[in-house]
């Protein structure tokens, strides 16, 4: 099976599904992590890569819902905080359709910090909400956090 198209992109941070599910069954503590690559280029300013099985389906799903309701209202905030802490994003829609984004990356929590603070419009949500649902259509979230 291809996972061709399997990205979503938040200005300049992009995700790309490598492998879906790295346990097969319906256990939802293990059968929801994805093998992803995650960067945030800024030619000229910095470069952060970071690969491995570091989000799950369910926080995908999570924020795909926040999303959904940011887009729908163009208020309010939508948050991707994974259990891994190699990436964090937090998105927050102002009076007049901007969304202050806060993005945090990082091969080694340990070791390093990286904070990128952009902005966009409310015109990005619907393209990034569609990539989210190909990505969750693909992999849905297995199981049940019991």
């Amino acid at each position: 099976m291809s996972l061709e198209g399997l990205t979503f992109q938040v200005g300049a941070l992009k995700v790309t599904v490598h492998q879906g599910p790295l346990i097969e069954g319906e256990d939802f503590w293990d059968a929801n992590w994805l093998d992803v690559a995650a960067e945030v280029d800024l030619p000229g300013q910095a470069w952060v890569h970071v690969t491995g099985p570091f989000l799950m389906t369910s926080e995908l799903g999570g924020f795909l819902t926040e999303l959904r309701r940011m887009n729908e209202t163009l208020t309010g905030t939508a948050d991707l905080h994974p259990l891994e802490p190699n990436l964090g994003m937090h998105l927050e829609c102002g009076s007049t359709g901007e969304i202050l984004t806060r993005i945090e990356l990082t091969p080694d929590p340990l070791t390093q910090t990286h904070t990128f603070e952009l902005q966009l419009d409310q015109t990005y949500l619907p393209g990034i909400i569609r990539q989210l649902e190909t990505i969750l259509e693909r992999f849905p979230v297995r199981g049940r956090p019991d």
